[in-house]
């Protein structure tokens, strides 16, 4: 059975012991480049980071954030949020992020507030899926996105991948 966005007392009792004493990433209030594209850059600053289910398969991790853009006309991206401008949506959101060797996913709300889920073969990313390949990795691992480290962690190639518009977060923990 799953259960999904207890409060934190009640989820210490649905996550197993070992997953409970893994560390998350220590990520909150850093910012995160999703990516750069046509000369503008999205960042997000990590506002929480915190477990919201754990399955057999992997662990389900629910991160509020807030966006932002930066623009960049000459074609020089930032390396870093120091060296960007940024301007701030005024608003927050929740993605999420399925940390899982057997089906690795992230999940985003679209401008009307709809999740959107990349199913993510971190082999073999579509161009759509590269910024959400890139976050999967900083909020699972805290890594970088390389073959390399891929392999050290266990995954391998084939994984599920496709984009599934109008999502719930329940569905990330299915199989």
């Amino acid at each position: 059975m799953i259960r999904l966005l207890l409060p934190a007392a009640a989820l210490a009792a649905v996550v197993p012991a070992a997953a409970a004493q893994a560390p998350l990433p220590r990520l909150e209030n850093k910012v995160l480049l999703a990516g750069c594209r046509q000369g503008e850059c999205r960042w997000l600053r990590i506002l929480a980071l915190g477990r919201a289910a754990s399955v057999p398969q992997g662990e389900l991790r629910r991160v509020s954030l807030r966006s932002g853009t930066s623009l960049h006309p000459d074609g020089r991206t930032p390396r870093n949020a120091r060296s960007a401008r940024i301007g701030w949506e005024a608003g927050t959101r929740t993605d999420y992020v399925f940390c899982s060797t057997a089906r690795p996913v992230y999940a985003f709300q679209n401008e009307a507030g709809e999740l959107v889920t990349h199913y993510l073969d971190l082999y073999a990313l579509g161009g759509y899926q590269l910024s959400s390949g890139n976050l999967y990795m900083r909020l699972c691992h805290d890594r970088g996105l390389t073959r390399r480290t891929l392999r050290a962690l266990g995954y391998r190639p084939g994984t599920r991948s496709e984009q599934v518009e109008h999502g719930a977060a329940e569905d990330l923990t299915r199989f």
